[in-house]
């Protein structure tokens, strides 16, 4: 309830005098219904651009819409505003937040982050100077280049769909087993040729033997204390990246499986998947040296907890339930850790197809149905909801996880994926819950039966946690539907036919490079002063949520450049570098230097067991082969030409890229005995590396 809530009567104001506000008639109807500033830019506004607006215009005056339908468009910028203050209210008495010393920087709160992620663009503040080459991007000199030349106009995407099939298919040129393809390799090394066309969904479907997978069918501790401290685990660990389930929920259910033991039913299956994931799981900060993530005897505790819960499972798949997707995610997240993608992929394609199957069912896949509120025009605004709407949150969170996991997946195996991926966004982003759960409150109808397995120091655990959670998980999805938007931008036009000379060529892409950069300046500098992470890749973050997003955003800034290096590269790997054009050769510098910067910047995970493990792997490779590609292209100029390769190297090359290959040989080695797809990628670096230094 929002009864006497700061603001609220200011908001019934507000809608008493806003029926008679007229607004510009070229505004944008998202502008509009939003009572934002348009900057009526054609054919999508700035706003649009920025933040994922379906951008529309009509002629008409908006005074010639029927009073429901501006009612409508009233209350819902009420509804936003006042969750924004509700949620404000509820998270003002935070003593567990970092201080402007210990985070140095601006320190903002859940809501306000919320509230511009979904639609407000952050001051544009001075940027640090580019570290990527002498050119600037998003200098403004550059910027009025690019932007106010004629005959150049720029791809804009939409994003109300995440991209398709296709277009994920065709983003796979950029993956590991399309840079193998390239010419300078088979040429520099022609004895590995057969082994660089082996297909990455025959090399991870090859079972490679180890200590973990041995059939257990005896449980582990289940006593209430072991329970208690892995559900805290898995919150702290794991919750945070991927909030997907109700904490007052998972409490009760812990209690009660620690009472009864486990049970033949859906709440057992998903307790024991939540203790096999916690038995894995660790702060980034324990396992910066190697050994810790692979203790035999933590491996096979999880192993025993995950086989239990698959015993459970199978009556899950059938039915049209919303704990059977969680189950299903829980399940692909830890055959993801344990490095057995193959698995992980059919779960999660399980998991998005439960999850499409649950909300479309309840009428949740379109947006209309996103909150249901009454409006009371006496002055306060009054919230309906019942127990289910309250889950809403939950379910808006897993459809998410769902998507970005199955995308992820699927740009390397190159395989179909759930139907998630072919509708539309039915939100633009999850809602935050309303309010953070008070497991301890003994007014609470459920405290009691969860008050044995918590206490105020754990309540305030998960309240931090759930902020933290909340805070990383509305910056990763702002930057994933960026990431989509480039997919999107550069693979759903790939195939229109439209010819361009060199220079629109590059002009076209100098745009979209200064746009893109400019969105990861925006988004970067309204992040919450927890999930600032440092510029300077050398630094670490000591902590696995800012080091996800800083992988996140130099992601961005390596796909935007990487249509000028793969011209250089794989179109034209014969021709003299010096014939390209200064704009291909300083992307080509700039997605180089990246590369290295993506390499030590993923450094600290080198040795932690993560969901992200193996796509962590598979980065640093992608980026290592993407460095030997320009260094074996320098000696093959050079042997053409008698021009020095050094000079070549100089020229192109970061002076640290030998030293993050070798890196990169460590990081594979240490996972190879897992995995058979990072054993060959090992094999297969050392061999290249071996090559080039021959």
């Amino acid at each position: 309830m929002l009864h006497g809530l700061p603001g609220t009567q200011l908001l019934h104001g507000r809608s008493a005098t806003s029926y008679n506000r007229r607004r510009a008639s070229n505004a944008c109807l998202v502008c509009r219904s939003r009572k934002t500033k348009c900057d009526n830019q054609r054919p999508r506004c700035g706003f649009c651009v920025s933040n994922g607006g379906n951008c529309r215009y009509v002629d008409s005056d908006p005074s010639q819409l029927d009073r429901s339908t501006l009612t409508i468009l009233e209350r819902i910028s009420q509804l936003e505003t006042s969750l924004m203050i509700h949620i404000d209210s509820k998270l003002e008495d935070r003593p567990f937040l970092p201080t402007d010393e210990q985070f140095p920087g601006e320190t903002r709160d859940l809501h306000d982050y919320a509230y511009q992620t979904q639609g407000h663009r952050a001051t544009s503040r001075p940027h640090e100077s580019s570290t990527t080459g002498s050119v600037d991007w998003r200098s403004p000199a550059v910027s009025g280049i690019v932007q106010n030349n004629p005959g150049t106009p720029d791809v804009v995407p939409s994003d109300d769909a995440p991209p398709s099939a296709e277009v994920l298919l065709r983003a796979s040129e950029m993956s590991i087993e399309s840079i193998l393809k390239w010419p300078i390799f088979s040429e520099a090394a022609p004895h590995l040729a057969a082994t660089l066309e082996i297909p990455l969904i025959e090399v991870v479907d090859r079972p490679r033997p180890n200590n973990i997978r041995q059939q257990n069918s005896a449980l582990p501790d289940l006593s209430p204390d072991t329970i208690n401290c892995l559900v805290q685990n898995f919150l702290n660990n794991n919750h945070i990246k991927n909030p997907v389930l109700d904490v007052k929920v998972l409490w009760a259910d812990a209690r009660e499986f620690a009472e009864s033991g486990p049970q033949w039913d859906a709440r057992s299956c998903l307790l024991l998947l939540v203790c096999a994931i916690s038995t894995l799981s660790a702060p980034l900060t324990d396992e910066l040296s190697p050994g810790v993530s692979k203790q035999q005897e933590r491996l096979l505790t999880a192993e025993a907890y995950f086989l239990a819960s698959q015993w459970r499972i199978g009556m899950l798949c059938h039915e049209n339930s919303f704990i059977g997707a969680q189950c299903s995610f829980l399940s692909a997240v830890y055959l993801l850790s344990t490095l057995r993608i193959l698995a992980a992929w059919k779960c999660f394609v399980q998991a998005g197809s439960q999850c499409l199957a649950w909300l479309t069912s309840q009428g949740r896949m379109t947006r209309d149905n996103k909150l249901k509120a009454n409006i009371s025009f006496g002055g306060d605004m009054l919230w309906e909801q019942n127990e289910n709407e309250r889950a809403h949150h939950i379910e808006e969170s897993l459809y998410w996880s769902c998507l970005k996991s199955e995308i992820e997946v699927r740009f390397h195996l190159r395989l179909p994926g759930s139907g998630l991926g072919e509708v539309d966004y039915p939100h633009l982003y999850p809602s935050p819950p309303q309010d953070v759960p008070d497991i301890y409150d003994h007014t609470s109808p459920s405290s009691a039966s969860s008050r044995s397995f918590s206490n105020p120091e754990q309540t305030h655990m998960d309240r931090q946690n759930l902020q933290l959670a909340w805070y990383f998980y509305l910056a990763e999805i702002a930057m994933k539907r960026k990431l989509n938007n480039l997919l999107v931008w550069r693979y759903d036009t790939k195939s229109g036919g439209e010819l361009l000379d060199q220079k629109s060529k590059d002009l076209r892409l100098q745009r979209n490079v200064v746009e893109f950069e400019r969105q990861n300046e925006d988004w970067y500098h309204m992040l919450p002063a927890q999930m600032k992470f440092p510029r300077d890749s050398d630094v670490p973050s000591n902590d696995i949520l800012r080091l996800i997003l800083r992988g996140h955003m130099n992601d961005v800034r390596d796909f935007v450049r990487f249509p000028a290096l793969e011209e250089v590269l794989a179109l034209k790997p014969h021709a003299p570098l010096r014939s390209f054009s200064p704009v291909q050769l300083q992307l080509t510098r700039e997605c180089l230097q990246i590369a290295v910067e993506s390499i030590e910047a993923n450094r600290e995970s080198f040795f932690h067991r993560h969901q992200g493990t193996w796509l962590m792997a598979r980065t640093c490779t992608r980026s290592s082969l993407i460095l030997l590609a320009m260094a074996m292209r320098c000696q093959a100029e050079a042997r053409s030409t008698g021009v020095m390769a050094i000079e070549l190297e100089e020229m192109m090359l970061p002076s640290r890229w030998r030293k993050v290959v070798e890196q990169t040989v460590e990081v594979l080695k240490y996972w190879s005995d897992e995995s058979n797809d990072l054993a060959r990628l090992n094999d297969l670096l050392r061999d290249l590396l071996h090559t080039y230094e021959s």
